[in-house]
Order: structure tokens, then C-alpha cells, then sequence
């Protein structure tokens, strides 16, 4: 139990210092940056994400899932290892090519086709440390690539010049540094050997983790399209006010992922064990989905109040676009976080090929809403474009259990308290406005937190079926 513990309180950071330097750098960038150039860095590593999520990310799955159970793991490393450094070369010139249509300037082919390759190689080594608990290890390479990332695009801004090339090569440096670590830990704890010392069981090991990790690029593919297919329309488009609200989205993305990733890996086992069992646990699904309604309600209702304010004077540049476009990407974001739990039942059924169906579809949709829309509404039509794919998925998915879905206690319940929490917190914030008025924002912001804190325990406490949650999961 020692060790275990001590092993989630190293987890907890190798998680919390990615997402701390990503905020961070999102405000850093986005004041540095003239008018564009955000949209070029954005897209740019968009490109780069996905290019190594659908060519190689399925490396990563299956090397998680067959490492504990083959017998020469040494060996098994070496030819997974050998075969992303096959795979990587040709995702990162996919990645370069496909951002040359969406990036105007000149010499970035190369930096993207590097940020690639570096994030192929960080994301497997990622996964052979996963497979192995080298959770220390981990955490020191998150360490030197967000030191090495912040520290050189610092220096580059400071002493060279203010560009979205510099922050891609520093985003390169951070991430060749953390790998030659991860590699030299992994190499040395598995006792890798020569992959080609066995030909036969290369064949069979390439075989092997293709047959199970391929299966899940289709769906990773839309699912990345689907929820990034307003980047490539503000790319393309140009349109005003693309670097804010990209700059925001990025942000997020981030808070989405404090929120729902700790909640899925306790979520995701429990599910499992009780399809095993032979009941599929809705109650947990069901609480999942008020707890996330409740935390994004909440989480709107700061950024709403207090953080826009916040993020316009840390950076010294105006929002500029309207809140409504900035609450579509936000309600896009939830949505993708949420359907990750409804759609636990066509995973368990081991229903991937409809998954992929879904996400292509919702994928595809995305790309020509996006399109028309930006064509003709620009921003509005570009974000609205967006959510109507990503609800449209999210539908479905829920419709894949509707008939044993609980509607109020999964959604109307959660919503009126959410609904509720936003009125009072609306009411605070006027108070304290017409008492102190925006010279003394930041007395208003502080006291506002401190009084909607409460308002927040409150609402967790009685938007959660907490009791059915703790007992579904016993």
C-alpha cells in the first residue's frame, strides 16, 4: 500500500505539470505574438497531433496492453521502438505537408516535420514508461521538456525574435530532450536487445500490435478532426479574432482535461469489472454525467465572471469576439469530455467499428460546417460548425443507451442546480459591482471567488448522486 501511494503522489504531478506550463505558455504566447501568429502555432501543432495520434499512437496502446503478458519484454520493447522509428519519418512529412495548406510563411516544413517526429517518439516512450509504473521516470522527462520548452522560447523571444517558428523549435528541443532520457531509462530497465536478432518474431510482434492498436486510428482520427476542424477553417479563412479564440479553446481544452481525466481512469475499471460481471454499471455513467455537468457549469461561471477579465489583462490584448462564439467552443469541449463516458457501452461491447463510423462522420461534417460556415458567418459559422458535429456525436452515443439511461438524474437534475449556481453567482457579481465598480477589479474578482466557492461546495454536493456513485462502484 506504501508503494501504491507513493506512486499516485508521483502520477499526480507527471499529469499537473504538463497542463500548468501549457496554460501558462497559452497566455505567454498568445501577448507575444502579433496578429496571426497564434492561428500558425495553433495549427501547426494540430497538424503535428494528429499526424502522430493516427500513425503511431496505436504503438503506444498495444504495447501498454501486451507488455505485461509476453515473456521476452526486453526484445518485445526493441522491436516496438523499431517500429516507430519506421512509422515516424513518414507521419511527420505527412504532418509538414498537410500544415503547408493552412500556414502561410516560409522554412516552418521543417520545424513541424521535427515537433512530429520528437512527439511520435515522447508519446511511445510515454507508454513504455506507463507499462512498466516508471512513474519517477516519467515525471522527471515531463520536467526537463517543460523546463528545456519554456526556458528556449523565452531566450528565443528575448534575444532573437518574436515568432511562431522559435516557439516550435523550442517545443522540438523540450521534447528531444525528455525523450533521449525516457530512452536511456527505458533501454536500461528492460534490458532492450537487437530487434533484428529475431526476424520471425518481429513479423510476429508487428502483427500482433497491429492487429490490436490499429483498430482504434479511425476512431482517434475523428474524433481529433471532429473537435479540431475550427482551426483549419480559421487557418485557411484568416478571419479576425482567430487568435483569441483559439488562444482560449487551448485553455479549455486544458481545464477539460483537470476535470475529466481523473474521474475516466476511475471510471473506465469499474465499468469493465462490472461488464465482466455481467451488468453494465449505467449508475456510474449516470453520476459521471451530473458530476461533469456540474464542474463545467461551474467552471463557465468563473471563467464567465471573473477569468475573461483576468485573461485580457495578463495579456494585454482585447477578447474582441462575442461570448456566445466563446461559450460554442467551451460547449464543444464538454461535449467531447462527456461523450467519452456514454459511449463506454459500445466500447465494452467492443462496438469500435461504429465508433469509427460515428467519428468519421461526425469528422466529416465538421470539416463542411465548418467550411460554410466560415465562409458565410465567418467566427460564428466556423465555431457553431463545430458544435452542431460534436452534438450530433454526442447524440448518438447517448442514444446507445438511452433505453437504460435515467434522463433526469444523468442531465435535468444536474442542469437546474447548474442553472441555479450561475443566477446566484450572477447576483454576487452585480453586488459587488455596483459596491466597488470596475476600478477595483481585483477586490471584486477575490471576493467573488471566495463567495462562489461556496456556492460551488454546495452545488456539488447536491448536483451529484454521490451516494449512488460510491455505491455502483463497490
Amino acid at each position: 500500500m506504501s508503494v501504491f501511494l507513493q506512486k499516485l503522489l508521483l502520477y499526480v504531478p507527471v499529469k499537473m505539470v504538463p497542463a500548468v506550463s501549457g496554460v501558462f505558455l497559452v497566455f505567454f504566447l498568445y501577448r507575444s505574438f502579433p496578429e496571426g501568429q497564434y492561428i500558425s502555432y495553433s495549427v501547426s501543432v494540430f497538424c503535428s497531433l494528429i499526424a502522430a495520434q493516427l500513425c503511431a499512437g496505436w504503438v503506444g496502446n498495444s504495447f501498454v496492453y501486451y507488455y505485461s503478458g509476453v515473456k521476452e519484454r526486453g526484445l518485445f520493447t526493441s522491436n516496438c521502438i523499431c517500429m516507430v522509428l519506421f512509422i515516424a519519418p513518414i507521419a511527420s512529412s505527412l504532418a509538414a505537408i498537410v500544415s503547408v495548406f493552412f500556414v502561410a510563411g516560409e522554412g516552418f516544413f521543417v520545424y513541424v516535420w521535427l515537433l512530429c517526429f520528437s512527439q511520435i517518439l515522447f508519446f511511445f516512450l510515454s507508454s513504455t514508461c506507463q507499462a512498466g509504473f516508471l512513474v519517477k521516470q516519467q515525471l522527471v522527462a515531463v520536467l526537463l521538456q517543460t523546463l528545456t520548452q519554456i526556458g528556449l522560447v523565452m531566450l528565443f523571444f528575448r534575444y532573437v525574435d518574436i515568432d511562431f517558428r522559435y516557439a516550435l523549435l523550442a517545443s522540438v528541443a523540450g521534447y528531444t530532450v525528455s525523450v533521449l532520457y525516457m530512452l536511456f531509462c527505458v533501454l536500461r530497465v528492460y534490458k532492450a536487445s537487437n530487434p533484428f536478432s529475431s526476424v520471425e518474431l518481429f513479423k510476429r510482434d508487428l502483427k500482433l500490435v497491429y492487429q490490436y492498436g490499429a483498430a482504434l486510428s479511425p476512431w482517434i482520427l475523428g474524433m481529433l478532426v471532429m473537435a479540431g476542424a475550427d482551426r483549419f477553417a480559421i487557418g485557411h479563412y484568416g478571419v479576425e479574432y482567430g487568435d483569441s479564440y483559439l488562444s482560449l479553446k487551448d485553455l479549455f481544452v486544458g481545464g477539460a482535461g483537470l476535470l475529466s481525466m481523473p474521474l475516466l481512469m476511475m471510471v473506465h475499471p469499474f465499468v469493465i469489472n462490472k461488464f465482466r460481471e455481467g451488468k453494465f454499471a449505467i449508475e456510474i455513467i449516470e453520476s459521471s454525467s451530473s458530476l461533469l455537468i456540474v464542474a463545467f457549469s461551474l467552471l463557465w461561471c468563473v471563467l464567465y465572471f471573473v477569468g475573461f477579465e483576468f485573461f485580457e489583462r495578463m495579456t494585454g490584448k482585447k477578447i474582441g469576439t462575442s461570448t456566445i462564439i466563446v461559450f460554442y467552443a467551451f460547449l464543444g469541449v464538454f461535449l467531447n469530455s462527456t461523450a467519452v463516458y456514454f459511449q463506454k457501452r459500445l466500447e465494452v461491447h467492443r462496438r469500435m467499428k461504429l465508433l469509427a463510423y460515428l467519428s468519421l462522420g461526425a469528422a466529416i461534417m465538421s470539416i463542411g460546417l465548418a467550411w460554410v460556415g466560415g465562409m458565410l458567418w465567418g467566427l460564428y459559422g466556423i465555431s457553431l460548425g463545430v458544435l452542431l458535429a460534436q452534438f450530433i456525436y454526442f447524440g448518438f452515443v447517448v442514444a446507445s443507451m438511452y433505453k437504460r439511461l435515467n434522463v433526469y438524474k444523468a442531465f435535468t437534475f444536474p442542469t437546474i442546480v447548474s442553472f441555479l449556481a450561475f443566477s446566484v453567482g450572477y447576483a454576487l457579481h452585480l453586488s459587488l459591482q455596483l459596491e466597488w465598480g470596475d476600478s477595483l477589479w481585483w477586490k471584486v474578482s477575490i471576493y467573488w471567488i471566495i463567495g462562489f466557492s461556496i456556492v460551488s461546495l454546495i452545488s456539488f454536493w447536491k448536483g451529484v448522486r454521490w451516494g449512488e456513485f460510491m455505491k455502483a462502484t463497490l
